[in-house]
């Protein structure tokens, strides 16, 4: 969803009425930014599939309350950009070919490449020129905030330090390990009955026996786990202590590191765990933790700055919301 959202509000164009019968254009003037327009096809671009996406989790007065909130800060935010273009541009700020090219680049990588790239041109009805422009103007409202805000943010070491000490419960960390999976799944039938696969826990016990005669846990991990991650050569993200049904969680962290836990059964199936790395529950120290806490107020301190530095140009500008 998250990458749909992105490339939906990347190629904005005409919009439709929500919830509507019948497709027609929707040109009303919403907004008028200095000698902008915001219109309303341009806010229905953007509000349509996060519309979409409400229309399943909400109804009635709560999905109209909440299309609502959405509404109004979506133009909040266009009104935002229109103003921060509008300085762009006054402080001629310029942005070249090649850095449209290489955003273009990364475009296609969080896409499928350049094929749907130009799918999506035209399902949307615009052309690269186009899309070239909109991104000329996102890369000079980035390049503005560079200047005027990230530039201008200095975290002190003694910032830092403070912030550690004056938040220990951000820092303490939970005991957690990192595992690799043996996993055979259990059929549809039994998965949506909730009844034994005797199959699945046969085939479980063979593999178990195996690694007791001596076989390669890895190997057999290759050959025939149903894991999705059976073919990752590292193991995988850390897991922590209660964030997985109990009779995993129990079975992981009773185990030491680098041995194999018993054969353990899920609602997917049946497994068997080998503990690859494992920590305790600790404090993790400020050295550990300085980059991400400079990170935290960096972000805060910027976002701050540049609340008070887009009231300055809203109280400059001739802003009218219709």
């Amino acid at each position: 969803m998250k990458k749909f959202l992105l490339i939906l509000c990347l190629f904005a164009s005409l919009g439709v009425p929500l919830g509507g019968a019948q497709e027609e254009l929707l040109d009303r003037v919403i907004a008028v930014v200095n000698d902008e327009i915001i219109t309303q096809s341009e806010l229905d671009s953007i509000l349509r599939p996060l519309y979409e996406d409400y229309k399943e989790q909400y109804s009635g007065d709560e999905l109209v309350d909440f299309v609502k909130e959405a509404r109004q800060k979506i133009l909040n935010q266009l009104i935002e950009d229109h103003l921060v273009y509008q300085e762009a541009v006054a402080q001629e700020i310029v942005i070249t070919e090649d850095e449209i090219d290489r955003e273009l680049e990364d475009l296609g990588k969080r896409m499928e490449g350049y094929d749907e790239i130009n799918s999506m041109l035209e399902r949307e009805g615009m052309t690269m020129k186009a899309l070239r422009e909109k991104i000329k103007k996102q890369l000079m409202i980035r390049r503005l905030q560079d200047i005027q805000i990230r530039s201008r943010v200095v975290i002190s070491p003694a910032e830092i330090e403070n912030f550690y000490k004056e938040n220990p419960e951000k820092f303490q960390r939970t005991a957690r390990v990192k595992i690799k999976s043996l996993t055979v799944r259990k059929s549809a039938e039994s998965r949506e009955q909730g009844t034994m696969d005797e199959a699945a826990r046969d085939k479980i016990k063979s593999f178990y026996l195996k690694i007791k005669q001596g076989d390669n846990f890895d190997d057999l991990v290759r050959k025939y786990s149903e894991d999705s991650r059976a073919r990752q050569e590292k193991p995988a993200d850390w897991i922590e202590k209660g964030s997985m049904i109990e009779s995993v969680d129990e079975a992981i962290f009773s185990t030491p590191q680098g041995q194999l836990t018993d054969i353990v059964e899920s609602p997917i199936g049946f497994h068997i765990f080998r503990i690859e790395e494992k920590e305790d529950a600790r404090r993790v120290t400020f050295e550990e933790s300085r980059e991400q806490i400079s990170g935290y107020l960096f972000r805060a301190k910027s976002n701050e700055r540049f609340k008070e530095w887009t009231e300055q140009l809203k109280r400059a500008a001739y802003i009218s919301i219709r």
